[in-house]
């Protein structure tokens, strides 16, 4: 087979694209500089392009930067096996605005949970803007430990396998037995996946999760994310869990095709 070299004038185009979606809004040339490690003077060139292209927009001083609705059409052609509607967002956000706190949906996909629709960009209280296409590990967060604790012995047994032989963060604890059991009856116990810290990329965060069944199959998972230092995974169960099994009923309800 041959092997192609990548383009880095694409690499950095879609790096910058990727940045001022991170960044949310009132992106400047100077950060995205800093954060993509791009000269300043080159990321103004590629700036530039994307303006003329109308897949981002200017400030009327010239001073910020921010995404278009135009780049919405990269993603038209994309279909993923859960094809979500707006009534599913609709209930996220209701759940966002009932707790406060952002809430994910998540799937499985390969080794790990992906996340599929976000309320984090309109929740005040989150820690990132950008959520959705986001892997999350299975045995280091609520939505994977949910998933695994309600899914089938045939497909827990097909997961921890992959884990087991791949490289993924949580590969390790897929080969501790103890682990294991002691996770999967802690979560069929409370009703509710959990973490607080486990995974090193969010250590100050917890969450917890509860599975979402789709025509009475398992589809995924619904979190919500936040703060250890405001609360314990417990305490934020004996506040939300019923709440979040409603909504998690309604999402399966969207969720049919």
């Amino acid at each position: 087979m041959v092997v192609y070299k990548t383009v880095q004038g694409v690499e950095r185009g879609l790096k910058i694209l990727e940045t001022i979606n991170e960044i949310g809004s009132r992106a400047t040339c100077h950060q995205i500089s800093v954060i993509t490690g791009i000269h300043r003077t080159t990321v103004r060139r590629y700036l530039e392009t994307l303006v003329a292209l109308n897949y981002i927009q200017r400030s009327a001083d010239d001073t910020f930067f921010y995404l278009s609705p135009n780049v919405r059409k990269l993603s038209d052609g994309y279909r993923h096996e859960s094809v979500h509607s707006p009534k599913t967002l609709e209930l996220m956000n209701e759940l966002t605005a009932h707790v406060m706190w952002p809430a994910d949906l998540s799937t499985f996909k390969l080794d790990s949970m992906l996340v599929i629709e976000s309320t984090h960009r309109s929740s005040r209280l989150s820690l990132t803007t950008s959520m959705i296409g986001k892997r999350l590990p299975m045995l280091m967060t609520a939505s994977g430990k949910a998933y695994l604790a309600n899914c089938s012995d045939k497909q827990r047994k097909y997961i921890l396998d992959i884990l087991k032989n791949g490289t993924a963060l949580d590969a390790r604890l897929a080969g501790d037995e103890t682990y294991l059991n002691r996770v999967l009856a802690e979560t069929r116990c409370k009703g509710y996946g959990q973490n607080s810290g486990e995974w090193g990329d969010y250590s100050k965060i917890a969450s917890i999760a509860v599975p979402v069944y789709v025509q009475g199959e398992l589809f995924g998972s619904l979190n919500i994310i936040f703060h250890r230092s405001y609360m314990s995974p417990d305490e934020a169960a004996e506040k939300f869990y019923g709440y979040m099994l409603d909504k998690a009923r309604l999402i399966g309800e969207s969720l049919r095709t």
